[in-house]
Formats: structure tokens, sequence, C-alpha cells
């Protein structure tokens, strides 16, 4: 979400609501209520914390014990890009806390509160050049391990997301992060499995292709994914000629360059591309392949 975009949220609040809430109404501890609440709902989470001096969570009381959960959980959400735009992490995190407790079943909290930690604090962090490097890492590692912390909950308060479940397989696999690749196979799995699009099947597929001794589960899926021509894409084409290569298939149950790639100067120019790619893509027999042309 844009700068704009945030800053316009925050003056959406009706001017009486901003007054009611700056008027420092406080009123009985939200715990009890909250606790009864969820144990009467099966949530997964504890009830937030009001911490004596957080005027802010204070005053969230009077609308969370009026049965305003929504509305509770929507002004925090508000105050947590208030915290977004001071870069005040810490606070950020409490907020989110407290807005994915009121509003469990709201699968977009939990998603926008991952993104919160995981990149925009662990990326201010890394990108901080008045800390040394330790501490930078330290810090980023601790909002993106908040970040997972918060997709793992959300898919506990629901389980049937598939936008959790694909939200958990693009963390898991992205580079940047200490991809786990089979963690990120299985969370696109589940996510295909409870609805996502077609694309999220190929994702799978890409991650798998860089787990070592999971080529031929890798080669399996990618020909039944070549069997719908939506699925005749540059990466997925390339990933199937090699891993063909990597399993040392006989030609019997090879697919030809052509049936690949559609014409020998596409699979020419798809190798190329992919030859040195950077994304931990296996690339047997593709400089086999391309020095071959020259010997010709």
């Amino acid at each position: 979400m844009s700068t704009l975009c945030r800053i316009k949220q925050l003056s959406r609040l009706p001017v009486a609501l901003v007054m009611l809430m700056a008027g420092g109404l406080i009123v009985l501890p939200l715990s009890r209520h909250i606790a009864e609440h969820q144990q009467q709902e099966g949530l997964q989470l504890p009830p937030p914390r009001i911490a004596k001096k957080d005027a802010f969570t204070q005053q969230l009381a009077f609308f969370t014990l009026g049965g305003l959960r929504s509305l509770a959980a929507e002004i925090t959400s508000l105050d947590a890009t208030n915290a977004w735009l001071k870069r005040d992490w810490p606070r950020a995190d409490a907020r989110w806390q407290t807005v994915t407790t009121l509003a469990p079943r709201r699968v977009n909290y939990w998603a926008a509160a991952s993104r919160e930690m995981a990149t925009n604090a662990a990326g201010d962090f890394l990108s901080n050049s008045r800390l040394d490097e330790r501490e930078r890492n330290m810090q980023a590692r601790h909002y993106i391990e908040r970040g997972e912390a918060y997709l793992l909950r959300g898919i506990a308060n629901n389980p049937t997301s598939a936008l959790l479940y694909a939200r958990l397989a693009d963390f898991y696999s992205d580079l940047y992060r200490r991809p786990q690749f089979g963690k990120a196979a299985e969370a696109y799995a589940k996510a295909v499995e409870l609805g996502a699009p077609n694309i999220y099947n190929r994702l799978r597929f890409y991650n798998l292709c860089r787990i070592r001794g999971r080529e031929r589960e890798a080669y399996t899926l990618g020909r039944k994914l070549f069997e719908d021509s939506r699925n005749h894409v540059p990466a997925l084409r390339t990933l199937l000629f090699v891993l063909q290569n990597k399993l040392e298939l006989p030609e019997a149950e090879r697919l030809s360059t052509e049936q690949i790639f559609g014409t020998h100067k596409r699979a020419i120019r798809d190798l190329r591309t992919f030859r040195h790619n950077t994304l931990l893509y296996p690339t047997t027999g593709i400089d086999e392949f391309l020095n071959g042309l020259n010997e010709h």
C-alpha cells in the first residue's frame, strides 16, 4: 500500500469518533471480556493486553465492550498505519497483534500484518546505516520471524483460507528470507486445494524443481501442468527440459525439444535466457545443448 493511500485512510476517521477517542475515555479492562468471548468462538489467540500506560488501547475498551470489535480493529489498523509512517515498528507490531485478536476471521489483516513485519520492518532495519551489521541482521531476522508467526496464527484461525496459505508459500519461497522450498511447495499445494488459481500450481512446481531429491515429483507435476496450454510459459518449458536431463530419462520417456518449445529457434532463445539464472534453478543439460549448436 502506498504512503498516500495509507495517509488517506487515517483521514477517514469520523470527527466525532476521533473526538471520542481523544477524550481519553477509560472503562473496565478488556481482558476478562475478550477471554470469555474467545472461548465461546473457539479462537486461537490470547486476548490483547491493555497496558496501563497505553491510552490508545484503553480507549478501545469502550468500543469492544460495546460489541464493536470490527470497529475497534479498524481503528487500531489505522494507528498501525500511523506507526508505519513513523517507522515505529514495536508499536506497529503491538497494534497488529491487537487487530488480529479483535478480528481473527479477517484474513486480510493477517496478511497485512505479516507484510508489515517481514517486508517493511525487516527491510527498514536492513537498510539502516546507523546500525552495525550484526544489529541490522538481528532486528531484520526478528521481524521476519514475526511475519511468519502472523501467517501461521492466521491459518490456525482460518484453516480454509487459500489466501493465507498462498502468502505463507510466498514467504517460504522468498530468496531473501532463507527460503524453505519444501515448505513453500506444500503451502502452494494446500492453497490450490482450497481454491487458489492455477498459477499457484506452477509456483509449486518451481519450488519442487529447486529441491534435491524431489526431481521426479517435480517432473511428474510439470508434465501434468504442460498438458494445459496456459502453462506453456518459458520457465516451465525450460525446467521440463532440464529435469529430463537431470533424471537421465530414456528417449522413449522424454518430450522432444520441439514438443517442449514448439520450435528449435524458441528452444535456443529460452535456454540461453535461462542459462545463468540467479534463482537457484537447476540448469542440467543446457550448456551441452547450446555448445552442441556451435559444433554444428
